[in-house]
């Protein structure tokens, strides 16, 4: 698994795991992918990247 996937796994894994099932989201796992992205130092559209 490379790094980007080990960050998105991870990502899911957390936003699973402290997310009531009853208020996960399609926007909310991508808002804590984002988040954990930026964090980890990818380059995000959030950065003004075009």
């Amino acid at each position: 698994m490379t790094g980007l996937a080990a960050v998105i796994a991870a990502a899911i894994d957390d936003y699973r795991c402290e997310t009531p099932r009853e208020q996960q989201t399609p926007a909310g796992l991508t808002d804590r992918i984002t988040e954990y992205l930026a964090s980890s130092g990818y380059p995000t559209a959030l950065d003004g990247a075009r």
